[in-house]
């Protein structure tokens, strides 16, 4: 009996914690940013990361990438693991708006119970340390898209041009 008391305890200051963050001020409420670059560069690089991240592909369309792995949070493991399947997974979903020359990333984070069966339970990351990484990244790889886009700088010499003789 004291166990099932300690355990609600525990699973209700855990829910209550949950509540103290904020999601990102962005229009969608979720992490996001605006990438001076095409699609399929932004794509390629988050793919990279991804990879580098042990996450793998689930999903690529024109406008979309879904990236899932094997959760490493106990926390996450415990209060959402099932008896099919005791491992959620982090699921990423990161959705492409091009607007001319630029793309709107936005990113959903979420864990997926019973993932890949008829059974997927999914619970959004609206907020917290999670989010923030995720906007970290975003912010990241924004910086290394653009400064790839950006031209190279002209080069300057120290020559003074030549005059013509008359």
């Amino acid at each position: 009996m004291k166990l099932g008391i300690l355990v609600a305890v525990m699973a209700a200051l855990s829910v209550s914690g949950c509540q103290t963050a904020q999601p990102p001020s962005t229009a969608s409420g979720k992490p996001e940013v605006t990438i001076h670059a095409p699609v399929a560069k932004i794509k390629a690089l988050m793919i990279t990361n991804a990879l580098n991240k042990g996450l793998s592909i689930t999903k690529d369309t024109e406008y979309l990438l879904q990236f899932d792995r094997p959760t490493q949070n106990m926390g996450a493991a415990i209060l959402l693991g099932s008896k099919y399947d005791s491992v959620p997974n982090e699921r990423y979903i990161l959705t492409f708006a091009p607007a001319g020359e630029e793309t709107r990333v936005v990113a959903s984070a979420m864990f997926v119970t019973n993932p890949g069966s008829g059974f997927e339970r999914i619970t959004p990351v609206n907020a917290g340390a999670g989010i923030d990484q995720t906007q970290r990244d975003l912010d990241e790889l924004k910086a290394t898209a653009e400064a790839q886009s950006a031209p190279p700088p002209a080069p300057t010499t120290n020559k003074k041009p030549k005059i013509a003789a008359r």
